[in-house]
């Protein structure tokens, strides 16, 4: 997410074991946990990661076990952890918002928008501190009279205070934690560079005659807010994408128990389980058929958008449309096991998981920050 990315961010990765879940997951236990965006029907709860590793010098979310269930239409359905409303964010998004000081407990959608409300807030205020900075001034020729003829530099004072105070603050403090950890990420270098332009003007107002800065630290702190709602945005896409593919898999399956069609939860589905499949019917859970033939459109899984032929000894796959005719398939696949499981445990994976080059550039930053500060004291 950062203007620069964070050094270390962590990796979750999805929780295998499910169980029904209703209320929102506990948050981060250390200020950290948003929770992705949810759609109007309750979406899985994802169990909050375990410390270690490091990112801002925090632990890296290490894989858990812990139970997570999908609950779509009021029903619940096993499924592997994946974002909802009210659970706390896993791995990269979790460690970064710890990192970057936003309120615990916050949603996808709630994240996005403080970081909204933060970039807009700093823009407006960098507007007139430009306007009526010497940079403005001597550069562009653009003299304009304050405010009842308040002094220049008092006027962006007064400007500059709540956009760095507010606005930034989630860099102050996630330099406060980096620095307490003893290792240096890009939040050190912004909250340095804004830090310092701002306390140099502040003391080159009110103690001494000299240049201000108070333009140069607020437009970088509303270019890197920029940044980070942008990504934050990106991200966001890609949760409404897995609850898209949760969304996928029907509530209910009918069963054969005792000779009898069974209508009950697809969580309650269990290997060997004999699966009634009526035309229009949604398959639940992978298996074979063991009787009857039909079509099946499996487009939302394989992309292929011609219905595939099925007969007995056929596979078919969770979440794909029966189109014809009338089987019954033994459940082979039901829970985390699922193609459509698999799917989204990638895509959770995708989601939390660095590029190499995105590692390197992690590492990278550190060397940077340190070269800054070193450079900067010379």
């Amino acid at each position: 997410m950062p203007a620069g990315e964070h050094a270390g961010h962590a990796m979750a990765a999805p929780a295998a074991a499910l169980a029904p879940a209703e209320a929102p997951a506990a948050a981060h236990d250390e200020h950290a946990g948003h929770a992705m965006a949810t759609p109007a029907t309750t979406a899985p709860t994802m169990a909050p990661p375990m410390p270690g590793g490091e990112h801002a010098g925090h632990a890296t979310a290490a894989p858990t076990a812990a139970a997570a269930s999908a609950e779509h239409a009021g029903h619940a359905m096993a499924m592997p952890a994946a974002p909802a409303a009210g659970a706390p964010v896993q791995g990269e998004m979790a460690q970064m918002a710890h990192a970057m000081g936003h309120g615990g407990g916050m949603t996808m959608d709630q994240m996005v928008l403080d970081m909204r409300k933060r970039f807009i807030v700093a823009f407006i205020l960098a507007i007139p501190i430009f306007l009526y900075s010497p940079l403005a001034t001597e550069v562009f020729n653009i003299r304009l009279a304050t405010p009842f003829g308040i002094d220049a530099n008092i006027l962006a004072f007064l400007l500059a205070t709540p956009a760095v105070a507010w606005s930034g603050k989630m860099f102050f403090v996630g330099a406060y934690r980096a620095l307490r950890n003893r290792t240096l990420d890009m939040s050190v270098l912004v909250a340095l560079s804004v830090g310092s332009g701002y306390l140099f003007s502040v003391a080159a107002t009110f103690l001494f005659k000299g240049e201000v800065f108070y333009e140069a630290a607020v437009v970088l702190l509303t270019f890197v807010l920029f940044g980070h709602w942008l990504e934050m945005r990106a991200r966001a896409g890609a949760s409404d994408a897995i609850k898209a593919l949760l969304n996928l898999t029907p509530p209910k399956a009918t069963v054969i128990r005792n000779g009898e069609p069974v209508e009950i939860p697809t969580a309650e589905v269990v290997i060997d389980d004999i699966v009634l499949i009526r035309p229009g019917d949604k398959i639940p859970v992978d298996g074979v058929i063991v009787d009857g033939a039909s079509s099946v459109d499996e487009s939302m899984i394989t992309g292929e958008s011609v219905p595939v032929d099925k007969a007995v000894g056929s596979n078919v796959i969770g979440a794909s449309i029966n189109k014809t005719g009338t089987f019954r398939f033994k459940a082979t696949k039901v829970g985390a096991d699922t193609a459509l499981a698999q799917i989204v445990k990638l895509v959770q994976l995708a989601q939390n998981s660095k590029a190499p080059a995105q590692r390197l550039a992690d590492r990278a930053a550190q060397w940077l920050v340190a070269a800054a500060v070193i450079l900067g004291l010379l």
